[in-house]
């Protein structure tokens, strides 16, 4: 058995859409940080905070699917770009737009980005 040394952060992050990854997060913070910036006041927000903050962990869960499973970044991205435009009327106006922007962005990078063909040539 050959003992090899672990893969460098650079050479595990190539190939992977990571931008997409980090503007989907990005977008699900900004989403998340109006509701939770007094969680004690969290009841009284109303469906607005509570929408907000389900449409932010799916955000953070697309983008973290990104990242381990690059194959699906179709999807991923889809489901980024749909979730963005849900939060425009569920969730403060996209998190005042700038969340909402960000979501679409990223989940147009990530319906735009393909797998690299492998070095070795084969289709």
């Amino acid at each position: 058995m050959r003992v090899t040394s672990p893969p460098a952060a650079g050479r595990t992050l190539r190939g992977r859409p990571l931008a997409a990854a980090a503007l989907l997060a990005a977008a699900g913070a900004e989403l998340a940080y109006l509701p939770l910036g007094r969680p004690t006041l969290l009841a009284l927000q109303g469906p607005g905070a509570t929408s907000s903050l389900m449409i932010a962990g799916g955000l953070l869960c697309v983008s973290v699917v990104l990242l381990y499973r690059p194959r699906r970044a179709r999807v991923c991205g889809v489901a980024g770009m749909l979730l963005g435009l849900l939060s425009c009327p569920l969730a403060n106006f996209g998190g005042f737009l700038v969340g909402m922007l960000l979501a679409v962005l990223g989940g147009a990078l990530a319906f735009a980005w393909r797998h690299p063909a492998p070095a070795g040539g084969a289709p």
